[in-house]
């Protein structure tokens, strides 16, 4: 696939960027809710440590795209919710996310693409906002597995897109049974890149998949009758390694 484009502008106490071809007109209201709930293009939203609005737009996956707020987690998300101390805009969170992102989709790996991400100035703190693709009717690992609606080939696959992401050099900060989402025609794509890295070498693989095993095993406890079991971690390991 080609390499994406990017751009960026300057308005109104914000930094933009953004993806020229799916943005004609970028500004601060990309990023507000309320600007979408005012022209009926709010098409819902999900409540998290980041909240995440889903907006109904014309884009090339046909699903729209999502809005999501960065929020602190942890004690600091008590104290600041959702402020930063402002650092060089090529070093904060969203600049970060879209630009390995907007690699990672151009190299024809199975993350969303990004569209545009913002950084708003507050005197000495920073607010971001980051819009992606939506993936046309995700259905994420976890609610799956809940659902009992995986197939051997499933796991397999999922096991398959975490080697890909790997073998690129990508370390996935939160590699979580909802951080794997099954898009409507059967194929399963990993989002949440925020914190990514590339690396060197392979050490930090296995703790990549043991957080990901740590996060069904979690999730299996809280739903008994969930449907993951240690044959299922098999035939992830399998699609993995082939």
């Amino acid at each position: 696939m080609p390499k994406l484009r990017e751009a960026e502008i300057a308005s109104d106490h914000a930094r933009i960027i953004y993806d020229p071809a799916l943005v004609t007109d970028p500004s601060p209201a990309l990023f507000d809710p309320e600007h979408w709930r005012a022209t009926g293009k709010l098409a819902g939203s999900a409540e998290g440590r980041g909240a995440a609005w889903f907006i109904d737009v014309p884009t090339p996956a046909g699903a729209g795209w999502v809005l999501r707020h960065y929020r602190r987690g942890g004690l600091p998300g008590k104290l600041i919710a959702d402020r930063y101390i402002h650092w060089p805009k090529a070093s904060t969170r969203p600049w970060r996310e879209f630009r390995i992102g907007a690699r990672l989709h151009g190299d024809g790996l199975p993350v969303p693409r990004p569209v545009a991400a913002c950084l708003h100035r507050h005197g000495l703190f920073d607010s971001f906002d980051l819009i992606t693709e939506a993936i046309p009717g995700a259905v994420s690992l976890a609610d799956a597995a809940i659902a009992d609606t995986l197939s051997k080939a499933d796991w397999r696959h999922v096991g398959s897109v975490i080697a890909q992401l790997h073998d690129a050099g990508v370390w996935h900060a939160d590699l979580n049974a909802r951080n794997l989402l099954r898009r409507d025609d059967g194929q399963w794509m990993i989002i949440d890149l925020d914190r990514a890295r590339f690396r060197d070498g392979a050490a930090w693989r296995a703790g990549n998949l043991k957080r990901l095993r740590r996060s069904l095993d979690k999730i299996a406890g809280q739903h008994p009758g969930m449907a993951f079991d240690e044959a299922c971690w098999t035939m992830l390991q399998a699609g993995y390694n082939a």
